[in-house]
């Protein structure tokens, strides 16, 4: 009786010990190998929500300007704006083009540039004005590029992301100057 009780004892102490040498390996991999990319991937996400609210801004003081030319340029005082005081993201400058919708449901026309004088016209068509935001996104914390000997954007360097936004152009006659 003694050795069995003996024996179960000595089956335990081992498990406690096994358990005791595992752990340090157990807790990297929880907080490096889980912990830390989640939490850099958080920290992606936060910022490209900033980055889509102020693409999304600069969209609509594009729509609203009462030029082409000062559409571009109030997008891109507008973007510069509601990103300066953030960290991590760095923008270039926003791509204004006009799209040209005809009411009669005919395909969508995108111009780089403003219009011919004269070309619009209110009543066959509706004119948006498109954004476009072209931002690096950099991680939390930078590893090093040949950690693993993998690139990963996000976790190793910046992530590239690229934001479209379409707003209805408020003042169409304007987009010819």
């Amino acid at each position: 009786m003694k050795t069995a009780v003996r024996k179960n004892k000595q089956s335990r102490e081992r498990q406690l010990g096994y358990s005791m040498a595992e752990l340090p390996a157990s807790l990297w991999l929880l907080l490096i190998g889980l912990a830390f990319p989640l939490i850099i991937m958080i920290s992606m996400s936060y910022r490209a929500c900033f980055l889509y609210f102020a693409s999304d801004i600069a969209a609509k003081k594009a729509a609203k300007s009462p030029t082409y030319t000062d559409a571009v340029a109030n997008a891109a005082t507008s973007l510069k704006g509601a990103l300066k005081d953030l960290t991590g993201i760095t923008p270039g400058a926003p791509v204004c083009s006009i799209l040209v919708r005809p009411l009669s449901g005919g395909s969508l026309t995108e111009y780089k540039s403003k219009l011919a004088a004269g070309a619009v016209d209110t009543s066959k068509n509706l004119y948006f004005v498109r954004t476009a935001v072209d931002a690096d996104l950099d991680p939390l914390v930078h590893f090093d590029p040949k950690w693993l000997s993998m690139s990963v954007p996000g976790l190793t360097g910046p992530y590239h992301l690229r934001f479209n936004i379409d707003t209805y152009s408020e003042n169409p006659s304007g987009l010819t100057e």
